[in-house]
């Protein structure tokens, strides 16, 4: 027993000592936790930044006592108290436009008899709440600040009938703010997805870009190191193949394993998990195609700061995490730290995303998505030049 106790002391021992060895490893064994958690705890925590929503006042109002009463301005105000940042369109047309369009992501219409309706006790039949959908997280939270401006509406304006109005009240304006509250409720539009819309596919483009990410990263940095331990690096290096056609042709050869991988991916969710998908598959792939061959390439580039496959696992959480908790996949850009939000675009899963979910959910073909498609060329390229630097250091 004693023997026994001593040769698993001792496989512990040697275990410690490699680990004391490797400074590295130690720091991220300690750091990793902590940075995932700070960025866990500042996305999904900080709310500094308002969503811009567009306000479209139609409200013609009424007249008592001879002044003009409004309500429309007032649920103005109470939505800014919500802390929603309200933009003022004077046509409401334009302002479903930029909705649809994903220019913004919601829109309050209020009806030209607004304040007549309130007044009479007929409710809020005709105030429509317009959201753009793509993103379940932040439609909810505005339609729930849209609905605590909404519940407080009726007291408020009941304090301004008393402020403005005297002593012309007509008789029939209750002074008790529940008989104001209406039983006809607002309308809530939805310019994409919407409540038939599921869950899963809602987070779907998410949980696309994140697989498609995560594998093709780690199966080409682990190729990659074997590539390097083997040898076939410095045989390479010593013939006449120049530097960046290794990494295209390392590039072409693990990408397509990854295209195929990351195009079972999309196929499952789409016709085995049943996600409803509004826009073509092949933009779909396309997206996909890109953002896997920025995988490969980044996993080259790290793959040259790890001696073994134990330190690349290291990097997940300090290439991978960071994407899918800075993406929008977790909660909306808007809602971020500014910090984070500029921290957020130089991630290239943030532009994935945000392709997939306008074609996934939107509909929307790869034409109205060129500004992140050419993100995440601009990443391809970026990381194939510092892939090249880094096998021109292995030379030097």
């Amino acid at each position: 027993m004693t023997d026994s106790l001593g040769r698993i002391g001792a496989i512990a021992a040697r275990i410690v000592r490699q680990f004391r060895r490797d400074p590295r490893t130690i720091a991220l064994v300690f750091l990793a936790p902590a940075l995932v958690m700070t960025l866990l705890g500042y996305v999904i925590t900080e709310k500094t930044t308002p969503v811009t929503l567009g306000y479209a006042d139609l409200d013609e109002g009424v007249l008592l006592g001879g002044t003009a009463l409004r309500l429309g301005p007032l649920l103005r105000d109470l939505l800014a108290d919500e802390g929603l940042e309200v933009r003022d369109y004077a046509d409401a047309a334009r302002l479903e436009t930029d909705v649809r369009q994903a220019d913004l992501r919601a829109a309050v219409i209020v009806p030209p008899d607004f304040t007549a309706r309130v007044l009479a006790g007929e409710g809020f039949e005709g105030l429509r709440l317009l959201l753009e959908g793509s993103d379940p997280v932040l439609s909810a939270d505005v339609a729930r600040r849209f609905g605590a401006a909404v519940q407080a509406l009726p007291r408020a304006a009941l304090a301004r009938l008393q402020t403005t109005a005297q002593p012309g009240v007509p008789p029939e304006v209750p002074a008790d703010p529940t008989r104001l509250a209406p039983p006809g409720q607002p309308a809530v539009e939805y310019a994409h997805g919407g409540p038939d819309l599921g869950t899963l596919s809602y987070f779907a483009p998410g949980y696309v870009a994140f697989f498609a990410f995560f594998f093709t990263f780690l199966l080409t940095s682990v190729s990659f190191l074997r590539e390097r331990s083997s040898g076939t690096m410095e045989r390479l290096l010593a013939s006449p193949v120049r530097r960046g056609e290794i990494v295209l042709g390392y590039l072409l050869g693990f990408g397509l394993f990854a295209l195929l991988q990351s195009l079972i991916i999309l196929l499952y969710a789409v016709y085995v998990l049943g996600v409803e998908l509004a826009g073509s598959l092949a933009s779909a792939f396309a997206v996909e195609a890109l953002l896997v061959a920025v995988a490969v390439l980044m996993g080259i580039f790290f793959s040259f700061y790890a001696r073994n496959e134990f330190q690349v696992i290291q990097f997940i959480p300090i290439v991978i995490i960071p994407q899918v908790v800075l993406s929008g996949f977790l909660t909306p850009l808007e809602t971020m730290h500014e910090a984070l939000r500029w921290l957020a675009h130089a991630m290239p899963m943030t532009y994935a995303n945000r392709a997939l979910r306008a074609v996934m959910i939107r509909g929307w073909d790869l034409g109205t998505v060129t500004a992140d498609l050419a993100a995440l060329a601009g990443f391809v390229l970026l990381f194939t030049a510092l892939a090249s630097r880094m096998i021109k250091r292995q030379v030097a």
